[in-house]
C-alpha cells in the first residue's frame, strides 16, 4: 500500500511541480556542463606547450561551486512550499493512523527521488551541452575545433553528490519538522493571515520610502554623470565607488519598500468605482492585493535576484570583451619589460640598463629576437624627480619625455609608420583611451611652449597629439608622455628604461615563467646595488614592486586573457541563468498553486453567471501582473546600474568593445532573458488555464 501511495505521489508531484522539475533539469545541466570543462577526463581540453588551462579550470570550478550554493535556498524554499501545500493531506494520514515518522520518511523519499530524477536527466542533457561548450572554449584558443562528446565519470559523481547532499540536507530538516509538528498545527499550516491590511501608517512609510530611495538613486546617477566632465580622464575610483555604493544601497532599500507601496496603491484603486464595478475587477483587485501584501518579501527578493541576473548577463560579458580588446593595446610586442624608479631615493642611482642579456637568455631557449628597443624615458625637469618620502600619494609621479628615435622604433615594431619632428618641437602621446578631441581643445592656444632647465624652448608641433596603441608602459602612472628630439633628450636626466622585443618564433607558454625568473635573476645580479640599498627598506610597502616588474610575454598574456575572458563570459551566463530561473520558478509555483487554491472562487463566479472568458481574462491579468511586475522593476533597476557602469567605464567600453562583442555582451543575453521569461510564463499560464478549464468543466 505504501509503495502504491509513493508512486502516486511521485506522479502527482511531476504533474503539479513540472516547472520545478524543469528548473532542476536546467540547473543540473548547467552545473554538469560547466564542471565537465574542469574534468581530468576531458582530453579535448588537454593543452600543450603553447597554452595552459589551469587558471581557466580553477576559475570555473570554484566559481560554479560558489554560485551553486544558491541551490540550497531554492530547494529548501520549494520543499517548504510543497510541505505547506500538502499539510492537510499529511494531517489526514495522521488521522487515519499513519505515524509521523512514516509520513516524514515518505515525504523525504518522494522529494529525493523527484530531485535525483531531474538531476540524472540534467547529466544526460549536460553531456551534449558540455560538447558545445568545450568546442567554444577551444575556438578561443585555437582556430580549429570540432564538436565531440565526452564521458566524464568524475563530473557525474560530483553532480550527483552535490545535489544529493543538498536534497538530503533539506530533507533531514523537513523530516525533523514533520516529526515534531502537532496535528492541529499541521491542519492550520495553510491558514495564514495572507492579504490582511497592515496599518495605514506602515503603507504610508513604505510609499514615501520607495519614492525617496528611487529619487536619491536618480539624483546620485545624475551627479555621477556630471562628475565625468570635471576630470580629464577617468573619474577617480574613490569618487566612483561612493556614487555607485549610494545608488546601489538606495535602490535595494527602494525595492524592499516598493511592494508594500504597491499594495497600498491597489487599495486606493479598489475604492474607485470606475474600476471596481467594471466586470469582475473587484475580485481581480482583491486577489492582487491579497497576493502582493502576503508575498512582499518574496517579491522583493525575487526582484533583487532578477536584477543581479540581468546585471550579470550584461556586465560580465562586457568586461570580457573589454579585457580582450585591451590586450591588443597593452601588449603590442612579444616581450615587454617595465622599469620603475619609484623606490629609488637618489637620482644618481637610476641605472642605464643594458638589456642585451634578455636576448641572450631567449637565445639559450632557442628563441631569436627579430627586433627590439630599449625605450628610455627622461625627466622633463630634474626637479620632477621625487621619492617615497616627498610624494603626496604613492602614484604621484610626473609626466616624462622620450626621444623621437625610440618612439619611431616602437611604432615600426608595432607595424606603424614613423612620424617626423623638428629640432625645436615636441608633441604629446596620449593613452589610447583618452579623448583626443577634448585634450586638444583643452590645449587651446596657450601652453604650447615649454622651457627646459637649460633654457631650451620647445614649441608644440602642428600635429600635437598622437594616441596610437603602443602599450601602457610608456606612461609614468599617468595617461600621457612627451616626445622630444633626440638632441634634447641627450641633455635630460634619465628616469627609466623599458624594453620591448618581437621574436622570430613563438615563446612557448611552458617556458614563460622560467624565462621571466632568469631575466629577473640576471638583472638582480647585474644591478645588485639597487637591491642591496633599497629592497630591504621598501619591500614591506604594500605598493612595492621590483625595479623591473612586470615582465610580460605575448604568449602567456594572450592565453590568460583569452581564457579569463571566456570564463567571465561563461560565468556571467551561468550566474544570470541560475538566478533568473530560480526567481521564475518561485513566481510560477506561487501562481500555479494559487490557481488550485482559488478553484472554489472560480466555481462560485461561474455559477453566479460570470462568463467563462471573463474568468479566464481575470486569471490571465492577475498572472501577468504578478509575474511581470518584479521583472519590470528589476529591468529598470538593472538598467540604472548598467548605466552607472557605462558612466564609469564608458571610455573602455566604446574603445575596446567591437560590434561582435556588443552582440555577445548585450544582444545575446537579452535574447536569452526574453526566451527564458517567455518559456516560464508560457508554461505557467498554460498550467493555470488547464487547471481552470478542468475546474469549470467539472461544474454540473
Amino acid at each position: 500500500m505504501y509503495a502504491k501511495l509513493f508512486r502516486n505521489n511521485i506522479k502527482k508531484a511531476l504533474r503539479d511541480y513540472v516547472i520545478y522539475f524543469f528548473t532542476l533539469v536546467i540547473s543540473s545541466t548547467l552545473f554538469f556542463a560547466f564542471l565537465s570543462l574542469t574534468s581530468r577526463y576531458n582530453d579535448i581540453l588537454g593543452g600543450d606547450g603553447n597554452y595552459s588551462l589551469a587558471l581557466f579550470q580553477n576559475t570555473i570550478r570554484y566559481a560554479v561551486l560558489a554560485i551553486s550554493i544558491i541551490f540550497v535556498a531554492l530547494i529548501r524554499y520549494i520543499n517548504n512550499y510543497m510541505l505547506k501545500q500538502r499539510s492537510r493531506e499529511f494531517s489526514v494520514y495522521m488521522i487515519l493512523g499513519m505515524e509521523q515518522r512514516t509520513i516524514a520518511r515518505h515525504f523525504f523519499g518522494e522529494a529525493f527521488v523527484f530531485g535525483m530524477a531531474a538531476v540524472l536527466t540534467g547529466c544526460i542533457v549536460g553531456t551534449v551541452l558540455s560538447g558545445m561548450m568545450t568546442t567554444f572554449v577551444m575556438r578561443t584558443i585555437t582556430s580549429a575545433a570540432s564538436f565531440r562528446l565526452g564521458f566524464y565519470p568524475d563530473t557525474i559523481l560530483v553532480t550527483l553528490l552535490f545535489f544529493g547532499a543538498v536534497f538530503v540536507l533539506v530533507g533531514m530538516w523537513n523530516v525533523r519538522r514533520i516529526y515534531k509538528i502537532k496535528l492541529i498545527d499541521l491542519l492550520n499550516e495553510k491558514k495564514t493571515s495572507e492579504g490582511q491590511k497592515k496599518k495605514k501608517r506602515h503603507y504610508a512609510i513604505s510609499l514615501v520610502s520607495a519614492i525617496v530611495c528611487f529619487a536619491i538613486t536618480g539624483v546620485v546617477l545624475y551627479k555621477f554623470t556630471n562628475a565625468k566632465g570635471i576630470y580629464a580622464g577617468s573619474i577617480p575610483d574613490e569618487i566612483s565607488n561612493r556614487y555607485q555604493a549610494i545608488a546601489i544601497v538606495t535602490a535595494i532599500v527602494g525595492i524592499f519598500a516598493l511592494y508594500n507601496a504597491v499594495a497600498f496603491l491597489i487599495t486606493i484603486v479598489r475604492r474607485k468605482k470606475k474600476w471596481k464595478n467594471h466586470n469582475i475587477n473587484s475580485v481581480l483587485l482583491g486577489n492582487l492585493f491579497q497576493k502582493v501584501s502576503s508575498t512582499t518579501k518574496i517579491l522583493s527578493i525575487s526582484t533583487l535576484a532578477i536584477t543581479i541576473s540581468l546585471v550579470a548577463f550584461v556586465i560580465l560579458p562586457m568586461l570580457a570583451e573589454i579585457t580582450t580588446g585591451y590586450l591588443d593595446y597593452r601588449m603590442p610586442y612579444d616581450v615587454m619589460i617595465y622599469n620603475t624608479y619609484m623606490y629609488i631615493d637618489e637620482i644618481d642611482d637610476i641605472p642605464q640598463i643594458d638589456f642585451s642579456f634578455v636576448g641572450e637568455i631567449l637565445q639559450e631557449h632557442g628563441i631569436i629576437v627579430s627586433e627590439d628597443v630599449s625605450q628610455r624615458s627622461y625627466f622633463v625637469w630634474e626637479r620632477d624627480f621625487n621619492t617615497v618620502d616627498t610624494r603626496e600619494y604613492w602614484h604621484d609621479l610626473p609626466r616624462l619625455a622620450m626621444s623621437i628615435s625610440d618612439y619611431n622604433d616602437m611604432r615600426r615594431m608595432a607595424g606603424m609608420e614613423p612620424v617626423q619632428l623638428a629640432e625645436n618641437e615636441f608633441f604629446m602621446h596620449l593613452d589610447y583611451e583618452m579623448d583626443m578631441e577634448s585634450v586638444s581643445d583643452s590645449l587651446g592656444t596657450g601652453h604650447r611652449t615649454i622651457q627646459l632647465d637649460d633654457g631650451t624652448p620647445l614649441n608644440l608641433a602642428e600635429t600635437a597629439i598622437y594616441n596610437d596603441p603602443l602599450g601602457t608602459y610608456l606612461f609614468n602612472n599617468g595617461d600621457s608622455i612627451l616626445v622630444f628630439p633626440d638632441s634634447v633628450c641627450e641633455n635630460l636626466r634619465l628616469a627609466r628604461t623599458c624594453y620591448y622585443a618581437n621574436t622570430g618564433t613563438v615563446i612557448p607558454y611552458s617556458l614563460c615563467d622560467a624565462i621571466r625568473n632568469e631575466i629577473a635573476d640576471s638583472f638582480q645580479t647585474d644591478y645588485s646595488y639597487l637591491f642591496d640599498k633599497y629592497e630591504a627598506k621598501y619591500q614591506s610597502d604594500r605598493h612595492y614592486t621590483s625595479f623591473i616588474d612586470p615582465i610580460r610575454f605575448w604568449t602567456q598574456e594572450s592565453n590568460d586573457v583569452a581564457l579569463t575572458a571566456t570564463s567571465v563570459r561563461l560565468l556571467g551566463i551561468y550566474s544570470g541563468i541560475i538566478f533568473f530561473i530560480i526567481c521564475m520558478t518561485v513566481l510560477a509555483l506561487h501562481l500555479t498553486t494559487d490557481s488550485i487554491d482559488h478553484h472554489m472562487q472560480y466555481r462560485i463566479l461561474y455559477q453566479m453567471g460570470t462568463d467563462r472568458d471573463d474568468i479566464v481574462k481575470m486569471v490571465s491579468k492577475q498572472s501577468l501582473c504578478y509575474f511581470f511586475t518584479p521583472c519590470l522593476v528589476a529591468f529598470i533597476v538593472a538598467l540604472l546600474l548598467i548605466y552607472s557602469f557605462i558612466v564609469r567605464y564608458g571610455h573602455k567600453v566604446f574603445t575596446y568593445m567591437s560590434s561582435i562583442g556588443f552582440q555577445f555582451g548585450v544582444l545575446i543575453p537579452s535574447l536569452l532573458v526574453v526566451l527564458i521569461l517567455a518559456c516560464y510564463y508560457g508554461a505557467t499560464i498554460y498550467t493555470i488555464k488547464r487547471a481552470l478549464t478542468n475546474t469549470l468543466n467539472n461544474i454540473k
